[in-house]
């Protein structure tokens, strides 16, 4: 669609590293570039980004959507860590924005057909919205001219690529972790500037055939190689790793009739064109200053794909990089991702480490020796942090019901070394509101000692989602959370077979619907979608008191003296199982989410730390209506409405 604006007014979402570093100096070449407003979830961040890059007439705004609904914008550029994308994407298309968003665009399947679907909704009437994905790499000169080469056969048909990027995490000085919080680690971060460079120029990956990793302290992957087969018959082998060296992006283009060598990073106007034993540099400029334009943040790639992206919105050139390669994207990470998944049940190689320490008197202790045994509390400094304790029940009867108020206060004095936007929530259930039954239960007296936020879940504004036939509601403070810490009761559990009422099952209660009881129908499918779609950063484990028999209020209490914490609440709960002398393999729940992939349950593929299982393990009786279940039930009963 031509249109006749003069200037394309511009809205971003997310004023990290890359808008200040990337995004910014290369917009500011563009006279037909006016940034008319800033959204982030810090205020403050904005503010000082628009300050100290004199962004005068921009508007701050700490929700997006109303970015996209009351600024006067044409297009928005989403530069925010990728599990925002897809969602943002979509709201952004409703709004009638045109969109640059960075790669990916999407982080699975599920949600190219919601993305496609919104694009496709969007584009009537004559109205025909951009969605640009921000592969930069593709615009950068040494790149466009080896294309050139290609398409003219210089060098034959392409036979093998290599291709490598390197960079330093210091390099980034991100605002966010979520480089090292991603499950691939460096596969996520850095891997797919190399995909799709590669996939521009052989089509889409159609097979992995190995993959090879390197992570550090057996957790975050931090060196990736993959061997790789493409759709048009040639073979690759991509890499990527963090390193404390330059960052380079190097490429290797063997084709029948030559070579073509080049790094885009260091030297992106240089490549070498190799035929037969004649070697040449092609030089396109900037000779000598190249290298030093790159590290002040002008990489002649975003210039080229802002130039691009407005050209597009103006009708007047056809897209380089639509979003069907954004897709294609996803499609040979989650490939990627899928084979070493396969390879590490096989390999012995695990990435999820859980920490069991006894309690022997002092919480505090223990908790931060949990900690430190998993590698230390990583959370950047001055990170919104929201904790979900179990406070289902009014009362801690025989301190066996919610989550222990002293462990609770023991991880709100850690956190807070290192950051004081701390949110406590929960959410109203047949028990009562959530107001009522922490202010009953003490809770909220630690929670106002401590001078932190809380939040009812239940009155929060949320984003609807579909599941099993079933409309949930998953809060925004959840979902715009930069670190979320699980706090579950070590409990079994006598509601719809799930046995066992842990991480997983602590995460229903994060839904702001109130009448959550309906959901039991279909529980088992809900909890494995929440916690498929919820990152949880850490999970400590309240294991002091736990409960045995009809919980997950009614049962009886078994004194562990235990904390038990790790990063995914799969195998968290199955070391737990194993704790309780559960089977995890025979818990539906733990058993489905295992082969979905979301983690281990093979205790000898878990690095447990700390205590061994064999020294802590007690007999915990099944949910189910015998005898002496019942007689526990009605002590408890007795115990909490009489006594």
């Amino acid at each position: 669609m031509v249109t006749n604006l003069k200037k394309v007014k511009v809205g971003v979402i997310g004023c990290g590293v890359a808008f200040e570093y990337c995004h910014l100096p290369a917009a500011r070449q563009i006279p037909d570039i006016e940034i008319r407003a800033l959204s982030d979830i810090n205020e403050r961040r904005a503010r000082e980004a628009m300050e100290r890059l004199s962004l005068k007439n921009a508007t701050i705004y700490v929700d997006y959507k109303r970015l996209l609904r009351d600024a006067d914008i044409d297009a928005v550029w989403i530069l925010t860590p990728p599990k925002l994308h897809a969602r943002m994407v979509v709201d952004s298309l409703n709004y009638g924005k045109h969109v640059l968003c960075e790669k990916p665009v999407v982080t699975c399947r599920e949600e190219i057909k919601i993305v496609r679907e919104a694009l496709k909704n969007n584009n009537v009437m004559g109205q025909q919205l951009v969605l640009m994905p921000a592969h930069n790499f593709i615009f950068t000169p040494c790149f466009e001219k080896s294309i050139e080469y290609v398409q003219s056969g210089l060098i034959g048909d392409i036979k093998e690529i290599y291709g490598r990027s390197i960079s330093n995490l210091s390099f980034y000085r991100a605002a966010t972790d979520f480089r090292l919080q991603a499950k691939g680690g460096v596969i996520e971060d850095l891997l797919p500037h190399v995909i799709y460079l590669s996939q521009d120029l052989c089509g889409s990956i159609s097979e992995v055939k190995s993959i090879n990793i390197r992570s550090k302290e057996g957790t975050t992957i931090e060196d990736v190689r993959v061997e790789v087969g493409f759709q048009s018959g040639a073979k690759g082998v991509i890499s990527a790793a963090w390193s404390k060296g330059i960052p380079a992006l190097k490429f290797e283009i063997k084709g029948s009739l030559g070579a073509i060598l080049m790094d885009l990073l260091r030297a992106p106007f240089n490549l070498t064109l190799i035929r037969g034993y004649k070697k040449e540099v092609i030089r396109m400029g900037h000779r000598f200053t190249q290298y030093f334009e790159v590290l002040m943040g002008k990489h002649p790639s975003y210039l080229n794909e802002h130039i691009h992206f407005i050209n597009l919105i103006k009708g007047l050139a056809e897209p380089r990089v639509d979003v069907e390669k954004g897709f294609e994207l996803t499609k040979a990470l989650e490939m990627i991702m899928g084979s070493l998944e396969r390879k590490n049940s096989t390999s012995g190689y695990r990435n999820e480490k859980v920490s069991i320490v006894r309690v022997n008197g002092n919480v505090k202790s223990a908790v931060q020796h949990a900690i430190n045994l998993l590698g230390g509390l990583n959370i950047p400094r001055d990170s919104i942090v929201v904790i979900k304790p179990n406070i289902c029940f009014w009362k801690n009867t025989d301190g066996m019901i919610i989550t222990d108020p002293q462990l609770l206060e023991a991880v709100l004095e850690i956190v807070s070394e290192r950051t004081n936007k701390i949110i406590v929530v929960e959410s109203d259930n047949n028990s009562g509101t959530a107001e009522k039954r922490l202010r009953k239960s003490g809770v909220m007296d630690i929670i106002e000692r401590h001078e932190v936020k809380f939040v009812n879940l239940s009155s929060d504004e949320s984003e609807e989602y579909e599941v099993a036939g079933f409309k949930i509601h998953i809060p925004k403070t959840i979902l715009n959370a930069n670190y979320l810490i699980n706090i579950p009761k070590i409990k079994t559990c006598n509601i719809a077979n799930i046995v066992v009422s842990i991480s997983m099952k602590n995460m229903f209660g994060i839904l702001s619907d109130k009448k959550k009881m309906l959901f039991h129908r279909k529980l088992l499918d809900i909890l494995l979608y929440i916690n498929r779609v919820i990152r949880q950063d850490l999970i400590i484990v309240d294991g002091i008191i736990g409960m045995a028999g009809l919980g997950p209020v009614w049962g009886k209490p078994v004194n562990l003296n235990l904390i038990v914490s790790g990063f995914n609440p799969v195998t968290v709960d199955a070391v737990c199982c194993r704790i309780m002398g559960i089977n995890p393999y025979a818990v539906e729940i733990l058993w489905k989410a295992y082969k979905m992939g979301m983690g281990e349950i093979d205790m000898d593929k878990v690095e447990i730390l700390g205590e061994r299982i064999d020294e802590v393990r007690k007999k915990f009786s099944h949910p189910s209506l015998i005898m002496s279940n019942i007689i526990g039930a009605m002590r408890a009963a007795l115990k909490t409405y009489i006594i």
